[in-house]
């Protein structure tokens, strides 16, 4: 199955761009699963606190706005199995093309490290 997954280094006030933006998953076929899970680091994949929120959104529905993003923990794996990490699970209901979109925003004074893995069922 198909994964969206990378490193984004924010840094103070900063947003990303859509993590689906420029993928083949840009537009997603109805009934199609999406597993977003993401964790945050200091800039050297240290444990660091925090204030990093995402936001979620298929089309016109919010999953998440502001949303806090989890800190990763030492000896957890980051994985589509830990649960920990997972921030959503939705399946795309449009009946045409379905647009994701995933923002992540760092409110702190320093730089941080967001690590995301999208799962996306296979399209039927």
């Amino acid at each position: 199955m198909p994964v969206i997954a990378n490193n984004i280094s924010l840094t103070a006030g900063s947003s990303s761009s859509n993590v689906f933006d420029n993928t083949n998953y840009q537009f997603v076929n109805e009934g199609t699963e999406l597993r977003v899970s993401a964790a945050v680091v200091g800039a050297n994949d240290g444990i660091q606190g925090a204030n990093v929120n995402y936001r979620f959104t298929i089309n016109n529905t919010e999953f998440a706005d502001d949303a806090i993003v989890p800190t990763l923990v030492t000896g957890e794996p980051f994985t589509d199995g830990a649960t920990s990490y997972r921030t959503n699970s939705v399946i795309a209901t449009g009946q045409a093309r379905n647009r994701p979109l995933l923002v992540f925003r760092n409110q702190t004074a320093g730089t941080l490290v967001v690590k995301y893995y999208v799962f996306i069922s296979q399209q039927a």
